[in-house]
């Protein structure tokens, strides 16, 4: 299945946000340092390797790596070749997801007393990697993306934080205090991410300090409040140019960015390519795989 949807080398994106493939065929460095946000990586084929902050860890088939955080990542490709390529799923976990469920499984799972591991690699759960063979053609037709992709994703979620990962992704004793607050800001960024939102502003709607604000969301949330802003205005910027219609100059102004300029860089680092050229991509990748 992963197969058949990286139809190129390097990165497919999926038109499910946040869900990309992946295919090299030959042993591969990346020449760049990406940041990437809290994810799963499930390796179907071939052996990776991944600097992570100060720490390596290398993954293969049939193991996944979860990123309880937004990381900087140097790659590297250890084992593939054109008979059998590298092959991975990488899916972002949406904060907001994560959020609710933290505060739906606060009473039912047990305070961590570990220490929490940011990164973290384990053999694939066989019932994770049951709902991606689910979610990969859910994301194939707007009905079942509409309905239930979300759900599938919702998922997989559950199912890693119910599991030894959980201790990558948050401690649930800090969860217990400070999710509620977080997931009003969260929901007070998603409805409002069009016009100008700073800290003082969120932390204000959640009557919390700034710093103290901006700590306890990047602490519950994997990642800076301006970054998941920033982040949801990207979101919106790849609908609106999938659905087509529109310039980026417009799209720019649609979803809050103060520039075109502005927007062209930040969508090209998140989606490594700039707004146009990436919606051709998708859309010629969508093409190729029906």
């Amino acid at each position: 299945m992963v197969a058949a949807r990286a139809v190129s080398e390097g990165r497919t994106d999926s038109i499910w946000p946040g869900l990309r493939y992946y295919r090299f065929s030959t042993p591969l460095r990346y020449d760049k340092t990406q940041t990437l946000a809290p994810g799963i990586v499930v390796v179907l084929q071939g052996r990776k390797s991944a600097r992570l902050g100060a720490s390596t860890l290398a993954y293969d088939e049939m193991s996944c790596l979860v990123l309880g955080a937004e990381t900087r990542c140097e790659g590297t490709v250890v084992d593939a070749s054109p008979g059998q390529p590298y092959l991975a799923i990488h899916m972002d976990l949406p904060p907001d997801l994560l959020v609710k469920t933290f505060i739906a499984l606060a009473d039912a799972s047990p305070s961590s007393t570990a220490n929490v591991t940011l990164n973290y690699v384990a053999p694939v759960d066989e019932r994770v990697l049951d709902a991606f063979t689910r979610l990969l053609p859910a994301t194939d037709l707007a009905i079942d993306r509409a309905t239930i992709a979300p759900l599938i994703v919702e998922e997989i979620i559950v199912r890693l934080l119910r599991s030894d990962a959980a201790s990558a992704i948050r401690d649930a004793a800090a969860m217990k205090r400070s999710a509620a607050r977080i997931q009003k800001a969260v929901q007070l960024i998603q409805q409002h991410f069009r016009r100008p939102l700073d800290i003082a502003e969120l932390a204000g709607a959640v009557a919390m300090s700034p710093s103290h604000f901006a700590h306890t969301f990047r602490e519950v949330a994997g990642l800076a409040p301006m970054h998941f802003l920033r982040n949801t205005r990207l979101d919106a910027a790849r609908v609106l140019l999938l659905a087509g219609g529109r310039r980026p100059g417009e799209v720019a102004a649609l979803t809050g960015f103060d520039s075109a300029a502005h927007f062209t860089r930040e969508f090209k680092r998140r989606y490594g390519a700039p707004p146009a050229q990436y919606a051709r991509q998708l859309a010629s990748q969508q093409a190729q795989s029906i």
